[in-house]
């Protein structure tokens, strides 16, 4: 199965097969041999060339958060059929609308880096949440103006909490 993975302004091809030999899956020009274990509906655990990676996916409105060693990362993914509806509807590149900036974890507003009215960049940081004793800058997954801010720096965030509101 192919899929296309967006996150930072930067856009992949993730091709994904399973064979006698397992898991494999090609990034771009590169494959790996992966060996996937899913531990709960959200939290899977892979080794891909000898490494191991602890994966934890949190769904949003319109994208994934997906930590990778606690390390946060917002994708949009699409398979093949997706993105041709997509590119059939006139919607290819171009996406508005609303965008969402959630807590990937349960965690404290270290810093807001941005104000509401703010223009912002796809891989622009707009908030700082400390969790698991690493700050984690968040960011834009697209371009756009900053409409709410939800937060205030040295308070308490959920996991899934909405943190800034983009459009």
């Amino acid at each position: 199965m192919t899929y296309f993975a967006a996150s930072g302004g930067q856009e992949h091809r993730v091709d994904v097969r399973q064979d006698r030999d397992g898991l494999h899956v090609r990034l771009d020009d590169r494959e790996f041999p992966v060996d996937l274990l899913r531990v709960d509906p959200a939290l899977y655990s892979l080794l891909i060339d000898g490494r191991s990676y602890e994966i934890d996916v949190l769904e949003s409105e319109d994208a994934l958060m997906v930590l990778v060693d606690g390390q946060p990362f917002q994708v949009e993914i699409q398979d093949e059929q997706q993105r041709r509806l997509r590119a059939t509807a006139g919607k290819g590149e171009t996406k508005t609308g609303k965008r969402i900036v959630t807590a990937p974890m349960p965690g404290k507003v270290v810093k807001l880096l941005v104000k509401p009215g703010d223009a912002v960049q796809p891989g622009d940081g707009v908030v700082v949440v400390e969790a698991m004793k690493m700050e984690n800058e968040l960011k834009a997954s697209t371009a756009g103006t900053v409409k709410e801010i939800r937060v205030e720096e040295g308070k308490a965030v959920s996991g899934g909490e909405v943190l800034v509101v983009i459009e």
